[in-house]
């Protein structure tokens, strides 16, 4: 049996799954954009203001008229790339080169993925619009419904996995709304409040408490981390599934992602160097996270854990 790997790119080891349970949720609110050339120019929708209706036109005279038209900006997609290294040693240990391969893979593609969730995580919690109070939350959330009410598409409450966990845990021992989520997330007979003490049913609890269509958990060590640390956010996303809406949705942004081949995006590689006497896996992806409606996204803080 060889303990060395093959020297090609490994188009099968891209499909492997990453960072499991929750995965990456950034690209579920900055979609995938492929395009076939590192830079260019993109147009694409913005909000245009709502104004009064004309009355008391003139016979003959034409309507007043608010031109509508798209905006242009340049995206510039970067190399993102890491390297794992595994020596025939340890592929004897790992039980194998196969399973040496994916564990290479997988740790080189989770680092891309989670700088490119970092990028994103920048964008959906770059701000702050309100501060976190349980007690009126669901006011506060309708002001930021209605503050988004321009922007088509779903909407969805994005932070990390640590901050809905004290979401949750600050509506249920709050006064007179604790008991309303309580019953939410739990029902009424032993069966659903068995149910109900999973993480599952406390995002799903939340989504219905607070009229959001789907709530996200993010990666503590992404979405919690710095600047990103006790923020929530409620976004507008685009679930039209179509790389190209921005030309005609005013959507939040796209992840422009090179892609030279026809492929996902990835560029997954693997190195039997008998020189060196060690086997690299590389992992690599072009990307531009773009902004493109900034306001599509409203954003709370100060969610103590």
């Amino acid at each position: 049996m060889s303990y060395y790997t093959q020297t090609d790119a490994r188009p099968e080891l891209a499909t492997i799954e990453v960072n499991p349970p929750e995965g990456y949720i950034g690209t579920k609110l900055m979609p995938v954009t492929p395009v076939a050339e590192k830079a260019g120019s993109v147009a694409y929708a913005t909000v245009t203001a709502d104004s009064t209706a004309q009355t008391g036109r003139a016979a003959g005279a034409a309507p007043n008229a608010t031109q509508i038209a798209n905006s242009v900006k340049t995206w510039s997609c970067s190399e993102v790339i890491d390297r794992a290294a595994v020596t025939p040693d340890e592929v004897k240990q790992m039980g194998g080169i196969d399973k040496a391969d994916q564990i290479g893979a997988r740790w080189a593609m989770r680092q891309v993925l989670a700088l490119r969730e970092g990028l994103i995580a920048d964008v959906i919690l770059g701000t702050k619009d309100a501060t976190f109070d349980p007690a009126k939350l669901r006011t506060d959330v309708q002001t930021a419904r209605q503050a988004l009410r321009l922007y088509p598409g779903r909407t969805v409450l994005a932070a990390s996995s640590m901050v809905l966990n004290a979401m949750v845990q600050s509506i249920a021992s709050t006064a007179v709304i604790g008991d309303a989520f309580a019953r939410i997330v739990t029902g009424v007979n032993a069966a659903e409040a068995a149910m109900g003490l999973s993480f599952e049913a406390w995002k799903r609890g939340l989504a219905m408490f607070l009229g959001v269509d789907d709530v996200l958990a993010g990666d503590d060590a992404v979405w919690n981390a710095g600047t990103r640390a006790e923020k929530f956010s409620i976004v507008k996303v685009d679930n039209s599934n179509d790389p190209l809406s921005h030309k005609y949705i005013p959507v939040l942004g796209k992840c422009f992602t090179f892609i030279p081949d026809g492929g996902n995006g990835w560029e997954v590689q693997s190195v039997g160097d008998r020189t060196l006497l060690n086997n690299f896996y590389d992992a690599k992806l072009w990307i531009d996270v773009k902004t493109l409606n900034a306001a599509a996204v409203y954003t709370f803080d100060g969610v103590a854990s």
